[in-house]
């Protein structure tokens, strides 16, 4: 089968991530595209041997880029980037070995953060930041291997620090300001 031809989606089966051909049971190699029921297509990326590769890109209904993922044989690994329906950036990060790696960042609609990250192995490792809607602060502090760690802060809307809790491997042991009351927890 030519390289330069597309293959349907439609006419692979799966065995794990592995994709083959429906009626020759042969591993696909080749471009891959996907359709939605208007015939736009809906996602598009390369199979060597049964294995995504490379660059994958999804799309929205309307034609527009939803996100790239780039693949190693059959796994995330590099740059993510999601994208709104109307072009805009909504996340960015990196995978290594199909896990989530290194810093990892999602904005609204607005153009605002909503959070900003680190991943290790995909485990939240080491700084975040979240954000009200109004693109203010909302709280910082560390993760430990997916678990939170030490010093958080927490600000109100107008960027006032309103509570500071201390956790120790994902345990709350101290809470000062705007806490909540024991039955509250």
């Amino acid at each position: 089968m030519s390289l330069s031809q597309n293959i349907l989606e439609e006419n692979l089966i799966y065995r794990g991530n592995l994709a083959f051909h429906q009626e020759s049971d042969e591993t696909v190699t080749g471009i891959v595209i996907s359709k939605y029921e208007n015939g736009e297509i809906k996602e598009k990326g390369k199979y060597v041997e049964g294995l995504r590769e490379l660059e994958w890109k999804k799309f929205h209904e309307n034609g527009k880029l939803l996100s790239t993922t780039n693949y190693n044989k059959g796994f995330k690994d590099g740059t993510f980037e999601m994208f709104f329906e109307d072009g805009k950036l909504k996340a960015l990060g990196s995978y290594q070995n199909d896990k989530e790696q290194g810093n990892w960042q999602e904005l609204n609609a607005d153009g605002k953060f909503l959070y900003i990250g680190n991943y290790e192995n995909g485990n939240m490792h080491g700084r975040w930041q979240m954000f009200h809607l109004n693109g203010r602060l909302y709280s910082m502090g560390n993760f430990m291997k997916g678990k939170k760690e030490g010093m958080w802060e927490y600000f109100d809307e107008e960027g006032k620090l309103n509570k500071i809790q201390v956790f120790e491997n994902d345990i709350l042991i101290k809470c000062e300001g705007k806490c909540p009351e024991k039955d509250d927890e």
